[in-house]
């Protein structure tokens, strides 16, 4: 139905008219070939897919329902855009100039020492949750049959350049004007959830092709998580370090490590389960309570990558390798794996974890899996626990991950396989 808004008319002199003009539909990803000046192209999970524009009048009411993703690094330095499409069923108006403008106002500082750390405050959630696109720069349209079609307008005051991870939420306040008369608010403020990444999504995300069938487009289900994980990140290694953390953290409650069941995988056995996954994050069964290192590496690569780090999924150990003490995700105890578990005897067959580079012995990894030992000597209680976060693998000796993981009898069967190096792709 079209938006009515009480305005004087220029066209009408002396009396009031009635200005029937509103905006149909905003779409922030009109150019699925780049992401340099509009959004990424995404879905929202593996059965649904987000439409563009992405919000419609009469459909799109919540910010939810109007989603979009921005990469920081490719858009840094270009003008950003919108594609907006208007209505106006006054036969009498051809032309107007259309503007929206950030409908989050602040209340003044209240000054003193209160007015620095309100400030303070304001500005971190400025950064990590609020408006990143700033305003809709004026122009005019020109109404044929009372619509102006798909139009450009350029974003004004954008923060994305500086923003970090994070999800934020864009509430603009459409306004209008005839001639040089003043500006007047449409009833119309539209809401939207903006996600924001540091890079474009890196494999198994893609971005092409564009089509509902292509599974790996990035979802909105795991940008939720994601940027929530990683808020405030600004650096791919501390984005990921983040989301590792966030995954370890997941246990006990919601994942603990699988000793009943031989450590095997729930949810990376072959593909990536990402649906299971986010179901159980929600709180639903998924595939269970039960995870293995293969599982958290694939948890830890897939949701950093939706961020636009570049992280693998790879393996250790050329043959059965014993462990010093550790923490398993959702266990409190240091030990070895499973101690105590038939068919156990304190090591790996092979350990899996979130890797970067070419997945070697001076790469860097990422380990939700478990916390090792970070003092001096982790062959020996007491224990430091540390999670492997941007953590070099090494050589035996150099003090780095391979020692604090393995016994001194176990760091020589302990070695990188690069060739099983993969990003596992999502169902």
């Amino acid at each position: 139905m079209p938006t009515w808004t009480r305005q004087s008319c220029s066209r009408r002199v002396g009396h009031w008219g009635w200005q029937m003009l509103g905006v149909d539909s905003i779409a922030f990803n009109y150019d699925s070939s780049s992401a340099a000046s509009d959004a990424l192209n995404i879905r929202k999970n593996a059965s649904t897919w987000v439409n563009v524009p992405e919000w419609q009048r009469g459909i799109s009411v919540n910010p939810e329902d109007s989603p979009a993703a921005y990469a920081i690094a490719p858009t840094t330095g270009n003008t950003l855009h919108v594609q907006v499409s208007l209505s106006c069923t006054d036969p009498n108006v051809s032309s107007a100039s259309v503007r929206a403008v950030d409908n989050v106002v602040f209340p003044p500082s209240p000054g003193g020492c209160l007015g620095i750390i309100t400030d303070i405050i304001r500005a971190i959630v400025q950064l990590v949750f609020g408006n990143v696109l700033g305003e809709v720069k004026a122009r005019q349209v020109s109404f044929v049959n009372g619509q102006t079609g798909p139009q450009l307008f350029d974003l004004v005051n954008t923060k994305l350049s500086t923003a970090r991870v994070g999800t934020h939420t864009t509430e603009w306040r459409w306004q209008y004007r005839l001639g040089k008369g003043a500006w007047t608010d449409l009833p119309q403020v539209t809401k939207h959830r903006i996600y924001v990444v540091i890079d474009i999504p890196t494999a198994p995300w893609q971005q092409t092709p564009y089509q509902p069938n292509n599974l790996q487009l990035p979802w909105t289900d795991v940008l939720d998580f994601a940027c929530s994980w990683a808020a405030g990140a600004n650096d791919k290694d501390i984005a990921a370090g983040q989301v590792t953390q966030a995954v370890n953290s997941l246990g006990p409650a919601t994942f603990t490590y699988d000793c009943p069941g031989g450590g095997g995988s729930h949810y990376s056995a072959g593909q990536f389960d990402c649906t299971a996954f986010v179901d159980r994050l929600k709180g639903g069964v998924g595939q269970g309570l039960y995870v293995n290192c293969s599982d958290c590496a694939t948890f830890t690569s897939t949701f950093s990558n939706v961020l636009g780090c570049d992280l693998w999924q790879s393996r250790m150990g050329t043959a059965y390798f014993l462990l010093n003490d550790i923490l398993a995700i959702g266990s409190s105890t240091w030990q070895p794996p499973c101690q105590g578990i038939d068919n156990w005897h304190g090591g790996f067959g092979y350990h899996e974890v979130a890797w970067k580079g070419a997945c070697d012995v001076g790469d860097y990894l990422f380990d939700a899996c478990l916390m090792v030992d970070g003092d001096a000597d982790p062959t020996v209680p007491p224990h430091t626990p540390v999670l492997p976060i941007n953590m070099r693998f090494g050589n035996t000796g150099d003090g780095d991950y391979r020692d604090r993981l393995c016994t001194p009898a176990g760091r020589p069967n302990c070695n990188p396989v690069p060739g099983t190096r993969t990003r596992r792709a999502l169902s």
